[in-house]
């Protein structure tokens, strides 16, 4: 007997979706049978992950930047177009950064804001109407466990990510009898290219990458492929009855 997908049919659009995160859940999301269109700042990097999803789904991308609004509705129109309408998003959007209250700069604190809360809600305000159009759908976050913890020298990425959080229950509020559901992932220490970029910063990114590593009550990073099946969960219609929550997967650091 053969199993059916749990993603089948489903039409995703995923910003961030090049690297990292957003690709583990663009790749997880695949395997389960749903159709892929991919957006990033890096047109190249957005042409390679996108020849490796073509080997086992529907893939389409288009560039652009998730913090300004003609992007988001170009990126939005022509997501829409190649899959023939849309019913999940994810957006793994984002940067990080030291700022400590010390002696962080005001406009790379603002930065580091913008880049992690304008692409939740401009891909979300430009998708809903797409998402209505389809009868349901889900909104992805992905936010951080340092949404829901402080953490030393991140005051705007904390700031940031809990901001994240704050919006993903607003916007689940004003969609719940609508049919369409918004929920937050929170990972803990995974080891993207982008954590790694961040790890650079310090005084010795080996040691610093070695603690992150272990932090967690599970003393290991977190896989990029739990966060990817996180994502099929939220986006599946097992969660049906799940809007505005967290899934925190940070290896019981939050709870210490």
């Amino acid at each position: 007997m053969t199993l059916s997908k749990q993603l089948t049919g489903k039409r995703v659009l995923v910003y961030g979706g090049g690297t990292g995160l957003g690709f583990a859940c663009a790749w997880a999301m695949a395997e389960q049978g749903a159709s892929i269109f991919l957006s990033g700042r890096r047109e190249g990097v957005l042409r390679k992950a996108a020849e490796q999803l073509s080997k086992i789904c529907r893939v389409a991308f288009e560039p652009g930047d998730a913090t300004v609004v003609a992007d988001i509705q170009r990126v939005t129109g022509k997501a829409v177009a190649a899959m023939e309408g849309l019913d999940t998003l994810v957006i793994s959007a984002g940067t990080s950064g030291r700022t400590s209250i010390f002696d962080a700069e005001p406009e790379y604190f603002q930065g580091i804001v913008d880049h992690n809360i304008r692409p939740v809600f401009l891909a979300s305000r430009y998708a809903v109407a797409h998402l209505l159009q389809a009868g349901g759908g889900s909104i992805i976050a992905i936010s951080s466990m340092y949404g829901l913890v402080g953490q030393k020298e991140r005051a705007a990425y904390c700031t940031a990510k809990a901001g994240v959080i704050g919006m993903v229950r607003a916007i689940a509020l004003d969609l719940a009898d609508k049919g369409v559901r918004a929920n937050a992932i929170c990972p803990g220490f995974v080891e993207t290219e982008l954590a790694v970029a961040v790890a650079q910063q310090e005084a010795d990114p080996e040691a610093a990458l070695r603690q992150r590593r272990i932090m967690h009550a599970i003393p290991r990073a977190g896989r990029a492929e739990e966060i990817g099946a996180a994502a099929v969960y939220l986006a599946s219609d097992v969660s049906a009855f799940m809007t505005g929550q967290t899934m925190t997967l940070d290896g019981g650091y939050t709870i210490r």
